[in-house]
Protein backbone atom coordinates (compact mmCIF):
# COMPACT_ATOMS: atom_id res chain seq x y z
CA UNK A 1 0.00 0.00 0.00
CA UNK A 2 2.97 2.13 0.82
CA UNK A 3 4.16 1.88 -2.33
CA UNK A 4 1.01 3.04 -3.96
CA UNK A 5 1.36 6.29 -2.59
CA UNK A 6 4.75 6.84 -3.48
CA UNK A 7 4.17 5.82 -7.19
CA UNK A 8 0.68 8.52 -7.11
CA UNK A 9 3.23 11.15 -5.32
CA UNK A 10 5.60 11.04 -8.00
CA UNK A 11 3.36 10.90 -10.91
CA UNK A 12 1.17 14.05 -9.02
CA UNK A 13 4.47 15.57 -8.99
CA UNK A 14 6.02 14.80 -12.45
CA UNK A 15 2.93 16.31 -14.08
CA UNK A 16 2.10 16.32 -17.69
CA UNK A 17 5.56 18.13 -18.72
CA UNK A 18 7.50 14.88 -18.14
CA UNK A 19 5.07 12.50 -20.65
CA UNK A 20 5.17 15.47 -23.38
CA UNK A 21 6.59 14.16 -27.25
CA UNK A 22 9.45 16.14 -28.79
CA UNK A 23 7.93 18.74 -31.10
CA UNK A 24 8.51 18.42 -34.61
CA UNK A 25 10.08 21.90 -36.29
CA UNK A 26 9.96 22.44 -39.93
CA UNK A 27 13.30 24.83 -40.24
CA UNK A 28 15.91 24.79 -37.91
CA UNK A 29 18.84 22.33 -38.07
CA UNK A 30 19.79 19.61 -36.05
CA UNK A 31 22.51 20.98 -32.79
CA UNK A 32 23.79 19.24 -29.91
CA UNK A 33 23.73 21.62 -26.76
CA UNK A 34 25.67 21.18 -24.01
CA UNK A 35 23.52 21.84 -20.70
CA UNK A 36 24.33 21.21 -17.09
CA UNK A 37 27.53 19.40 -18.16
CA UNK A 38 25.35 16.93 -20.12
CA UNK A 39 24.77 17.28 -24.61
CA UNK A 40 20.86 16.80 -25.62
CA UNK A 41 19.61 17.21 -29.44
CA UNK A 42 17.65 20.10 -30.07
CA UNK A 43 17.16 22.78 -33.34
CA UNK A 44 19.28 25.55 -34.14
CA UNK A 45 17.60 28.83 -36.02
CA UNK A 46 19.06 31.12 -37.95
CA UNK A 47 17.88 34.89 -37.32
CA UNK A 48 15.35 36.53 -39.56
CA UNK A 49 14.05 39.75 -39.50
CA UNK A 50 12.95 40.94 -35.99
CA UNK A 51 13.97 37.84 -34.48
CA UNK A 52 13.91 33.66 -34.81
CA UNK A 53 11.01 32.46 -35.95
CA UNK A 54 10.15 28.30 -35.01
CA UNK A 55 7.72 27.10 -37.38
CA UNK A 56 6.00 23.96 -36.40
CA UNK A 57 4.99 21.31 -38.27
CA UNK A 58 1.39 20.48 -36.58
CA UNK A 59 -0.65 23.40 -37.33
CA UNK A 60 -1.77 24.84 -33.67
CA UNK A 61 -3.26 27.92 -32.03
CA UNK A 62 -1.79 26.97 -28.61
CA UNK A 63 0.93 28.56 -26.49
CA UNK A 64 4.11 27.79 -25.78
CA UNK A 65 6.16 28.31 -22.51
CA UNK A 66 9.82 29.20 -23.26
CA UNK A 67 12.40 29.05 -20.36
CA UNK A 68 15.91 29.93 -20.61
CA UNK A 69 18.07 27.11 -20.09
CA UNK A 70 21.47 28.52 -20.91
CA UNK A 71 23.86 27.82 -17.83
CA UNK A 72 24.65 30.71 -15.94
CA UNK A 73 21.58 32.10 -17.19
CA UNK A 74 18.21 33.57 -14.66
CA UNK A 75 16.52 31.11 -15.88
CA UNK A 76 13.80 33.53 -17.49
CA UNK A 77 10.46 32.56 -18.51
CA UNK A 78 7.85 33.40 -21.10
CA UNK A 79 4.71 32.08 -22.58
CA UNK A 80 3.97 33.10 -26.48
CA UNK A 81 1.24 32.55 -28.56
CA UNK A 82 1.09 31.05 -31.85
CA UNK A 83 0.45 32.16 -35.04
CA UNK A 84 0.28 31.09 -38.30
CA UNK A 85 1.54 27.61 -37.08
CA UNK A 86 4.95 29.82 -35.87
CA UNK A 87 6.27 31.22 -32.82
CA UNK A 88 8.45 34.28 -33.37
CA UNK A 89 11.35 34.81 -31.01
CA UNK A 90 11.60 38.27 -30.79
CA UNK A 91 15.24 40.13 -30.51
CA UNK A 92 14.10 42.18 -27.37
CA UNK A 93 13.45 39.17 -25.10
CA UNK A 94 15.44 36.56 -26.35
CA UNK A 95 19.41 36.29 -26.64
CA UNK A 96 21.37 35.29 -29.44
CA UNK A 97 23.38 32.26 -28.16
CA UNK A 98 21.02 30.99 -25.72
CA UNK A 99 19.11 27.81 -25.43
CA UNK A 100 15.68 27.62 -24.66
CA UNK A 101 13.61 25.10 -23.99
CA UNK A 102 10.11 25.57 -25.59
CA UNK A 103 7.01 23.26 -24.56
CA UNK A 104 3.76 23.52 -25.98
CA UNK A 105 0.57 23.26 -24.09
CA UNK A 106 -2.96 23.41 -24.54
CA UNK A 107 -4.20 24.64 -20.92
CA UNK A 108 -2.18 22.94 -18.29
CA UNK A 109 -1.70 19.90 -20.79
CA UNK A 110 2.20 19.80 -22.15
CA UNK A 111 1.42 18.70 -26.31
CA UNK A 112 5.92 18.47 -27.04
CA UNK A 113 8.97 20.41 -26.02
CA UNK A 114 11.85 20.67 -27.64
CA UNK A 115 15.18 22.28 -27.25
CA UNK A 116 16.09 26.12 -29.26
CA UNK A 117 19.30 27.14 -29.40
CA UNK A 118 19.62 30.17 -31.37
CA UNK A 119 22.32 31.29 -33.83
CA UNK A 120 23.34 34.97 -34.10
CA UNK A 121 22.32 37.36 -36.45
CA UNK A 122 25.03 37.22 -39.70
CA UNK A 123 26.92 40.42 -40.58
CA UNK A 124 24.57 41.83 -42.81
CA UNK A 125 27.80 43.49 -44.65
CA UNK A 126 31.81 42.92 -44.06
CA UNK A 127 34.03 45.61 -45.22
CA UNK A 128 37.39 45.31 -45.98
CA UNK A 129 39.97 47.99 -43.90
CA UNK A 130 43.25 49.25 -45.00
CA UNK A 131 45.38 51.86 -44.32
CA UNK A 132 47.70 54.74 -46.34
CA UNK A 133 50.86 54.98 -45.45
CA UNK A 134 50.41 58.16 -44.45
CA UNK A 135 47.93 57.22 -41.39
CA UNK A 136 50.50 54.74 -40.03
CA UNK A 137 53.64 56.92 -39.89
CA UNK A 138 52.50 58.20 -37.12
CA UNK A 139 53.22 61.64 -37.78
CA UNK A 140 52.11 63.86 -34.44
CA UNK A 141 54.88 64.34 -31.75
CA UNK A 142 54.25 61.93 -29.03
CA UNK A 143 52.79 58.96 -31.39
CA UNK A 144 54.83 56.21 -31.64
CA UNK A 145 56.39 55.46 -35.57
CA UNK A 146 55.18 52.60 -36.63
CA UNK A 147 57.63 50.94 -39.02
CA UNK A 148 57.21 48.11 -41.70
CA UNK A 149 58.85 44.68 -41.47
CA UNK A 150 61.69 43.96 -43.84
CA UNK A 151 60.90 41.53 -46.62
CA UNK A 152 63.05 38.29 -46.07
Amino acid sequence: MRGAWIGLVVVALMGGSAVAAPLKIRNGSSVRVALHGKREAGVGLRAGRGGWRLELAAATTDVADVVDVTDGANGARWTVDVADGALMLDEERFVAGHAYRVTMRRGTEALGSTLVYLYAPSVASRHKVTFEEEETAGGGAGDIAIVKKPTL
